[in-house]
């Protein structure tokens, strides 16, 4: 890429830039210019060292101390903190931030310490992405807006929303609310039907409930007209010699297989397609009249340098102006580097030497015929599938992949639009889960997938190779739904957040027992929310491999005494609906009459095994023709597992008739050639709606205990220990292994040697005043 001379003057002369925002990926196109350049980040992930190797320094938060909170990961908040603080005042030149787009917490803290960001104020910026004041500035530049009206929300009823739809002589109409200034469809609804009023009624009173106490109000809604046509965008840069325009690119909105298609939501970003459509040549010159008049306009109101533009391409050609977003897209820093790709220099530099008021010139006809090249590119972000708090137990290393038979091929590293070489080659980066279990947030974003040429099939769907590749990539990340907000089980009530602060902050912490804290924290005990036992089985006698010897001897004088009452031991394999039933009745009866019993099984369980392929069985106690217990279990992964047991007591058997089954299940596995198997998984705190008399019997079996495959962590604080009448025991983890925790009224380790199960590293013992 050869850069002009005033424009290579321009960029040496420039003072330090610092690029700042949650990951350090989307900030580096100006590094690659500018020669004094460095980033300011808060996560911590693997793309920072391939960020290092270009020759850009990074700082993360995350790097220097992994339990460091920041919510929400805003600019001002990564910026104003004493980590980042002692980094900032240790540099010996002046500096400027750049940032994808203001906050108040960042212009405090410029105006605080006397520093200077590359960017236009907040204000300034909502009041053009304000959807009322942007169908006024069009109007205002002599172009045509999109039909409609802006009217205050109180005043949208059914009836007028009838009404509107008699206007338009269409029934799908578009609702936007005016001053939503956070992107990505969040204010926008199609609807058809007045009554579906209701729901965004309900969005609306949540979304106001949620700004109570800010000076933003949510007041004004845009009734429109549903234009059918492509969903589409434009990437622009605001200058003193005029307005530089991008092509037009493809938005990929409301895609179900990347997790973007929400409930009461319409027009989810997902990602652009720039070879999807290549448009006429009058299609794009439409599209850069309009950037060109908007872009003059809101230049000579004082703002400068990136902003987008959404864009419907209806079934005529006609281009239609949908919203402003005055800041930098999540086209960058893509287009960037398609740019540079073409020899081009990257709209990022000009941003800086706008607001860093520099000496240079250019051309802006000559290079807006540049900028509009065709591009042949396209990339998609990966969401959390799960409208609720996850967790992606799997992980990815960043870099260059690739299919092949189904599966996911790491072939290199690479962090570059450059570094993809090949169409079936895929770039997953931007802060990709390199570490198991990530935290997400309820469809929130997780990384970026970039290809060379296309990923849409039309404009709803992608391509059968995107699809695969996508369908692959979560099937190992592995996604599962977590617990988040309070959470009362038997009269416990739990406290379950993203972060710490989260929990301290909550209105509701002063009536919680217990805090679970999703991500990782410095205090708190880490434990797996979910165990589950296991036991391995080898060709000695079963009664030899039960570890306790009382319970050895228990089983001995039981079985010699079922005859004599009339229980009968039967083992079926593939259970009858019939005998299902059966046992559920007993096993609802017997639950149901416990202090803290809680039905978790239901009537459906048998079917749903069998449409997965599931091989099921049961180890039954009959008497008198009438099931008296049972042990229900299934194989998953080769392994036999008991899913659910009930048991009626049986005075007369020392051991219990519970014991009995599970021996006699250890006895059928071992006969069918299993090496190891499960005794179900339970939830890890014992000492509440779980005895620790279940811990106790587990352990005299042999059960070793292990975090269940799909469960997440949680750091966990104690805040009341009224709801525990005894002692309370759960696992945490610790290098890979188990240890058993137990607080106590006293901390007396002597009564408690009993309950200690096999392969645990270490026993901590504590006391509740502790």
């Amino acid at each position: 890429m050869t850069f002009p001379e005033d424009i290579k003057e321009a960029v040496k002369k420039c003072p330090l830039i610092i690029g700042a925002g949650p990951s350090a990926w989307p900030r580096i196109i100006p590094g690659l210019f500018f020669p004094k350049y460095k980033i300011v980040c808060y996560v911590d992930c693997l793309d920072n060292h391939f960020i290092r190797e270009l020759g850009i320094d990074v700082f993360s938060i995350k790097e220097k101390d992994p339990y460091f909170e920041i919510s929400p990961e805003s600019p001002g908040r990564i910026l104003d903190n004493d980590l980042s603080l002692k980094y900032l005042h240790s540099l010996k030149e002046p500096f400027a931030f750049l940032v994808y787009k203001s906050c108040l917490s960042l212009e405090n803290l410029c105006d605080r310490e006397g520093w200077k960001f590359l960017g236009n104020s907040r204000s300034l910026g909502e009041n053009f992405e304000n959807k009322k004041n942007f169908k006024e500035v069009i109007k205002e530049v002599g172009l045509e807006p999109i039909p409609g009206e802006s009217i205050p929300i109180e005043n949208l009823t059914e009836e007028k929303l009838g009404l509107y739809q008699k206007t338009f002589g269409q029934e799908k109409l578009v609702i936007q609310l005016a001053e939503m200034t956070y992107g990505g469809g969040s204010g926008t609804v199609f609807i058809d039907d007045p009554r579906d009023l209701i729901s965004f009624n309900e969005k609306v009173l949540k979304i106001r409930k949620s700004l109570e106490g800010k000076k933003k109000k949510i007041e004004t809604v845009n009734v429109a007209p549903y234009i059918t046509g492509i969903s589409s965008s434009i990437a622009c840069c605001a200058t003193k010699y005029g307005v530089l325009v991008g092509p037009i690119q493809t938005q990929i909105i409301d895609i179900a297989e990347v997790g973007t298609q929400l409930p009461g939501r319409n027009g989810n970003f997902a990602g652009h397609d720039w070879s999807f459509k290549h448009h006429p040549e009058k299609v794009q010159t439409e599209a850069t009249k309009i950037a060109q008049r908007f872009g003059e306009y809101i230049y000579n109101k004082g703002y400068k340098g990136i902003f987008g533009l959404d864009l419907i391409i209806d079934e005529k050609g006609y281009v239609w102006p949908v919203e402003c977003n005055p800041r930098y897209t999540d086209a960058f820093p893509l287009i960037s580097m398609l740019q540079m790709e073409k020899g081009l220099v990257p709209f990022d530099v000009f941003h800086c030497l706008e607001h860093l008021g520099a000496d240079y010139d250019i051309d802006v006809v000559k290079m807006n015929r540049d900028y509009q090249q065709k591009f042949n590119a396209s990339q998609i972000i990966i969401h959390s599938q799960v409208d609720e708090a996850s967790v992606a137990l799997g992980s990815l290393l960043p870099g260059i992949y690739k299919m092949r038979e189904k599966k996911l091929e790491y072939l290199r590293p690479g962090i570059m639009f450059s570094d993809l070489k090949r169409q079936d080659e895929y770039l997953f980066t931007e802060r990709v889960p390199d570490k198991p279990n990530r935290v997400c947030y309820p469809k929130g974003r997780i990384f970026r997938v970039i290809k060379r040429g296309g990923i849409l099939e039309n404009e709803k769907s992608l391509k059968r190779n995107a699809s695969a590749i996508i369908e692959r990539i979560y099937k190992d990340l592995k996604i599962i739904p977590a617990h988040n907000g309070l959470l009362e089980s038997y009269g416990l009530k739990t406290l379950f957040t993203y972060k710490l602060t989260g929990a301290a902050e909550d209105p509701q912490i002063k009536n919680v027992d217990v805090v679970n804290v999703l991500n990782p924290v410095k205090d708190g005990f880490r434990r797996p929310y979910k165990i589950t036992w296991r036991k391995s089985l080898t060709s000695d006698p079963v009664i030899t491999q039960i570890r306790s010897k009382r319970a050895r001897k228990q089983i001995k004088s039981d079985i010699d005494k079922i005859t004599g009452l009339g229980i009968k031991i039967i083992t079926v394999s593939g259970i009858s609906e019939k005998l299902f039933s059966q046992w559920i009745r007993l096993y609802k009866k017997i639950i149901s009459a416990k202090k803290l019993g809680f039905v978790v099984i239901g009537k459906d369980w048998l079917t749903k095994k069998r449409k997965k392929g599931k091989k099921t069985g049961a180890v039954l106690a009959v008497k008198e023709n009438k099931i008296i217990g049972g042990d229900i279990f299934f194989e998953v992964n080769k392994i036999l597992g008991v899913g659910y047991g009930i048991a009626e007591k049986i005075p007369e058997l020392s051991g219990g008739l519970g014991l009995l089954l599970d021996y006699y299940f250890l006895e059928y596995a071992q006969s069918l050639g299993y090496k190891e198997v499960s005794f179900g998984q339970d939830t890890n705190l014992y000492g509440h709606d779980l005895s620790i008399g279940l811990l106790t019997y587990k352990s005299k079996l042999g059960l070793i205990p292990k975090p269940s495959l799909k469960t997440y962590w949680v750091s966990t604080y104690f805040l009341n220990f009224e709801k525990f009448e005894g002692p309370l025991m759960f696992f945490t983890g610790k290098n890979g292994n188990l240890e058993l925790n137990i607080i106590t009224d006293d901390g007396k380790v002597e009564e408690m040697q009993k309950y200690l199960p096999l392969n645990i590293s270490a026993v901590n013992f504590y006391k509740r005043s502790e």
